[in-house]
Formats: structure tokens, sequence, C-alpha cells
């Protein structure tokens, strides 16, 4: 009977071995060519974001200048760092208007710009091109964009970056695949040591190994190029991780047939039917567990096999769990610091706001921020700034009341919810901590909630502009809410009263906050309220109008109080993460000015004074006289502030290159008619000055 069960489970396991691994190979295919369409995402995500940058590389003034010089002039410029102004490319080549080569950096031969595809075409056509090209052994994007001056045109700039060994890393780290580019059938270059090695189908997946390693591979054609072109890449998912599950079960399977095949030979038909009975109890629950429930524990009370397989099978569910815990711990902390983290704060501030209003007890709430955190990390390297987050950490760890939580808020920011306290008592708090921090400074703020009723977005917009307050009037201080200019009262209540009396006062309030973040751009709400509405007046608006676009001018950056310092103080060009937070900042602002119901007309210029004429803007992509008319005048305007205003990483351009910029942009990125009017206005203020 044993010989029986064992050449039946054997058959059984065979034919269920073969299902699996064919089920198991299925799954890797999909699960490979998922990972490539992500992957093909990814890239054409980074080819987009590389051929804006080529694109205002070529349109900037510097660029323009250089096109118009002569070899050596370029060679003394690389030398004094002209190569930071092509951030996030590998290469470039600048050529005059009859195409020969001025000036060129990263490449080991020289080019001609007669055999490079994309610089003959930019010359014949004069207008972009962007393709996949073989440079150096390397295949590389290559974007080429005609210079003009003052509408002649007077050369090309290209750009390229490569398909090289370090963008195969780093798109293997952000999707956790492994990427190997190809040419022509071949493997080139990649996250892993593949050189050489043929492309098995253009079309299916196919088998793969790479030394001791075995993979499940899956081509696809770059973006921008067709598949006749064999200019692509392989993405391969490893065949031991795709098959383990399928390996484990059938191991699993194996040793539930011993078991069943060692009870059939000692204890006969009725200890089989027994010992069945015990397996069904375990099967029962494993699929329990496969379906994403936790089986009660087995009251283990046999010291057979089938105790030995519940008393196993409960020691297993038991480390799942212990497992699954861990991995949701890790989901509401910070793994740096180990405090509470962002979203985890966000999630049990309401909680805490209903249980202190249900108890009648206050709320208050402190910020800290690093003062100057940026350049201590510029000054001492990274590794010495998380080592100084971690101590802070400890300190508040160690100086926190009962039941208060710490979170870390932001980069260098960190929150304490302090229930039954008062901005006074967190005043205290504030004083310890920051008397127990040593090599760095800390500027706070604070805010109470006297009964929150769930409504806490007041009490955390409160406890930031006390903390921009603090920064404002010098750093190293803390600033409670009633210290805001014009807050009317130290609780966030009141904040919610004060946004809606819908006056110029809470405008201003609010706009002075968002300025005094960014010290480089002091002053710019106002700037662009003013240009906004005198282009208005201007244009022949009526005066409610005017008063309207001026309203909005000053309060439409508000959003930004919700954007990190190290975004806004940035000393360079943004990573892609970053500029989608900075680009937040307009949704952001119109939630916020939303709860101001007399403010209500002017959330079309708050939310769309970033939106482009020719459709390419956000956050929404309108275009043309979609764009509603009040950002259409702030757009104008915000945009020739931003360009005349120095920056860390630049100087501000002159008023008349800016003012020529505005005009390119006439009809693409900006309403035409007042693009055009706006340099009118703005020239004739220059001629009346200079007469």
């Amino acid at each position: 009977m044993a010989i029986l069960c064992l050449g039946f489970g054997l058959s059984v396991l065979g034919i269920f071995n073969y299902l699996t691994s064919r089920q198991a190979t299925e799954t890797a295919r999909r699960e490979t060519a998922r990972g490539a369409a992500v992957l093909s995402g990814s890239l054409q995500n980074r080819t987009r974001v590389f051929r804006s940058v080529a694109s205002q590389i070529a349109s900037s003034p510097k660029v323009t200048y250089l096109a118009m010089t002569d070899a050596q002039t370029i060679k003394d410029q690389i030398e004094k760092g002209l190569v930071s102004q092509f951030g996030g490319t590998d290469a470039f080549v600048i050529t005059d208007l009859n195409g020969s080569v001025v000036g060129e950096y990263g490449f080991t031969t020289p080019t001609s710009a007669s055999a490079d595809t994309g610089i003959s075409n930019v010359i014949k056509s004069q207008r972009p091109w962007s393709g996949v090209v073989v440079r150096d052994g390397d295949m590389m994007i290559e974007a080429s964009y005609p210079v003009f001056f003052d509408r002649f045109f007077k050369g090309t700039v290209t750009t390229y970056l490569r398909f090289g060994e370090q963008l195969a890393r780093e798109i293997s780290e952000l999707s956790e695949l492994k990427v190997m580019f190809a040419k022509d059938g071949v493997m080139t270059r990649g996250s892993l040591p593949g050189t050489g090695l043929r492309v098995g189908s253009l079309t299916e997946p196919w088998p793969l190994t790479i030394g001791k390693d075995e993979y499940v591979a899956q081509y696809r054609p770059l973006p921008g190029t067709d598949a006749g072109a064999h200019e692509g890449f392989v993405v391969l998912r490893s065949t031991a991780e795709l098959m383990a599950p399928a390996k484990q079960f059938s191991l699993a399977f194996l040793s539930a047939l011993g078991v069943v095949c060692l009870l059939a030979l000692v204890g006969g038909t009725l200890f089989s039917q027994r010992i069945g009975r015990g397996l069904d109890d375990v099967v029962r629950a494993a699929r329990m567990l496969q379906a994403g429930g936790w089986p009660d524990r087995f009251q283990v009370r046999r010291t057979d096999e089938i105790g030995l397989v519940q008393a196993t099978f409960n020691d297993m569910t038991e480390s799942m769990r212990r497992s699954q815990e861990r991995l949701l711990a890790m989901l509401d902390v910070d793994p740096l610091t180990e405090l509470d983290n962002h979203r985890h704060f966000k999630e049990s501030l309401p909680t805490e706001a209903a249980r202190t209003a249900a108890a009648g007890e206050s709320l208050a709430l402190l910020l800290l921020d690093i003062d100057n955190f940026s350049e201590y990390n510029r000054e001492k390297g990274h590794a010495e700034g998380d080592r100084k987050l971690k101590e802070i950490a400890a300190v508040l760890r160690e100086a926190r009341p009962e039941f208060a939580s710490v979170a870390r808020y932001g980069g260098e920011e960190f929150a304490i919810l302090l229930p039954g306290y008062s901005v006074q008592d967190a005043g205290v708090l504030y004083k310890l901590i920051a008397g127990s921090v040593k090599g760095v400074t800390l500027s706070g703020g604070c805010a109470e909630l006297v009964s929150a009723r769930g409504q806490t977005e007041g009490l955390i917009v409160a406890a930031q502009l006390a903390l921009e307050r603090a920064k404002q009037l010098g750093r190293h201080r803390l600033c409670e809410f009633g210290e805001v200019p014009g807050a009317g009262g130290d609780d966030p209540k009141q904040l919610y009263r004060y946004l809606h009396d819908g006056t110029y006062a809470t405008v201003k309030a609010l706009a002075a906050a968002v300025d005094a973040k960014d010290p480089y751009t002091h002053g710019h709400s106002d700037r662009v309220a003013g240009f906004a509405s005198d282009l208005a007046a201007y244009v022949g608006a009526d005066p409610t109008e005017v008063d309207l676009i001026h309203r909005c001018g000053t309060l439409h950056d508000v959003g930004k109080i919700g954007v990190p310092d190290a975004i806004l103080q940035k000393p360079g060009r943004l990573d892609p993460d970053e500029v989608r937070t900075m680009q937040a900042h307009a949704v952001l602002g119109e939630f916020i000015v939303a709860k101001i119901p007399q403010l209500a007309e002017l959330l079309p210029g708050v939310r769309h004074h970033h939106e482009r004429f020719d459709g390419g803007g956000y956050p929404d992509g309108i275009g043309g006289y979609d764009i509603p008319r009040i950002a259409r005048f702030l757009a104008v305007a915000d945009t020739y502030d931003a360009m005349t205003s120095d920056r860390p990483y630049r100087r501000g351009m002159p008023p008349e290159v800016a003012l020529e910029e505005i005009e390119r942009g006439a009809g693409t990125q900006f309403d035409p008619d007042l693009a055009l009017a706006f340099v009118q206005m703005m020239r004739a203020r220059t001629s009346h000055v200079l007469t």
C-alpha cells in the first residue's frame, strides 16, 4: 500500500511540477514583458526630460553667444566651468552656421558635422532633431537644436546622453530590474556583464544565461526608434526568483507525500484516514493563508508526523505574521531617525485632535527646523548631516513628554504633537531641546488648537506660518502663531476666521510668509502683482479686473508654503522628483485659497498661472484661450520677474534680454497679445526714464 501511495504521489508530483513549471514560465514571461513596458516608459520619460534640458540649453543667451564665437573662446569657457551649464548631458558639440565645429566636450574622437546625422539635419532644416546615434562605440540619445540670434540662424548646439553602464545602473536601482542596451542584435553595455551576447528574439521573451545565473529576457526598441532600427534594450528577470514559489511548494508537497507514505506503511487504512483528516486541516489553513487571512493556531496534541506538521505550520505562520508586522512598521517609520514619518504623522493627527477635543484638552504642535542645514551638509558632508539628524532625533525622544508623538516631518524638519500642552508649555520644551542640541541651531514654530473638531489643517498651517516667522526674524528662536503679523490670536481656529475675512491684509500676510521662505525671491509676489496689474491697466481692463489681478498676484505662489526649503533654496537645477514637488504648489495654492469663500474668484489664477499657451504647462496642460484670462496676465509677469531676479546658481537677466525672451515666447508660452503688450509697456517705461 505504501508503495502504491508512493508511486501515485510521485506521479501526481511529476504532473504538478510540469504544470507548475509551465505556469511559472508563463508568469515569468508576463512579468518580464510588464517590466520591459515599465522600463520603456521610464526611458521615454528620461528621454523627454533630456530633450527638454537640451532645448533650454540651446535657447539660453550664453549658448547663443558661444555659437557666434571661435573655438579658442569656447575652450576657455570650458576651462572656466562651461560644462556645468550642460547639466544632465554626457557630451555636447557647438557648430557655426556653416557646420564647422567650434567647440565640443565629452568625446574621444573629433566630431565631423557632416557625418553627424542630427547636426546635418538641423543645418539643412534649421529645425530641432533628436534620435539615437552611435559615437565612440556607445549608443546615445542625440538632441540637436538650431541657435538663433535676432531670428537669424547662427549655428547648432547638440547634446548627447549615453546609453551606458551608469544609466543602466540608475534604471536598475529605480525599477529593481536588470537592463542591457543592444545594437544590431548584440548587447553592448548595461547593469550586468553580458557584453557581446546576442539578442534571442525581437518580439518574444527568451531564456538567457549569464555566468552561472539564468534569466528571462525581453527586448524592446528604444523610445523614438522603430523595430527595424535594431536599437533597443533588454530587461532581465532572474529565473530563480520567479520559480522560487513553485519550487518551495513542490518541496512542501514532497515532504507531505513522504509523511503520508510513512503513515500508510505503519498504520494502514484507518491510520491513513486519521492522517488524512489532520492534513485536511493543514491544507485548509494553508489556503486561508494563501488568500491573505491568518488561520488559528493548531492545538498540537499529537506526537506523530501530523503533530510535527501542525507545529511547523504554526511556527511558519507566526514567522510570516511577525515579518508582515515589521514591514507594516517600516511604512510608518523614517528609516534614518527611526521616528514616525510624515505619512504616519498626518494620519494620526486627526485621531489625536478628536480625542483631545472629546476630553476637553488643548492640543499644541511644535515644528522644528535645523537652521542652514544645507550649508552644514555642504561643509561637512551628507554622512555627517545624517549623523546630526540621528543625534537630534535621540534628543527629541529623550525630551518628549509622555503621550507626545515625535515625527520627522521633512528633510530637516521635525514635528512634536503635544496633547494637553499650551503654546507656553511648548516654548519651555523648545528651550530644553534647543539647549541640548550641539553644532547646529533650531528654529521653531508652535500653535495651539483648543478644540480641533477634526480640522487639523489649520493647526499645521499655523505652526508652519509661525516657523517661517521665526526664520524671517533671524532664526535660532521660537515664534508662536500669535506673533505672525495679522494672525489675530494664538489659536489656529482663528486662522480659519482670519482667512475667511477675505481682506487684502489676509492676502499680504500669506504672501509675506511664502516670500520669507526664500530670500532670493523676497518681494516676488508684490512685483508680480504690480507687473500683472499694470499690464491689465495698459490693455484697458476695467478697475475691478485690475484690482482682482493685483490681489491674485500677491497670492499666486501661496502654495509654496508646502514646498520644502531644501527645494526652494536649492543652488542648482531640480531633479525630476523635485520638479514634480515644486509643480504641486499650484494645486496646493488653490486648495489653501479655496478655504476662503471671499477669494473664490482668485482660484483660476492661482491654479493656472504656470499653464502655457501651447498646452505644455502644468498642472492641467490646457492651452490657448482655455487658460483663464487672469492666469494669462500672471504668466507673463511671473516669468519676467523670475528671469530678471538673481538666483543662487545664476544672475538675473538684463531687462531687455528678458523682454526679448518674452517676445520669443509669444504664442507658444504666452498669450501673444498680452506678451507683446507687456514688452511695449516695459520698453515705454524705459524710454520714459531715459528721457
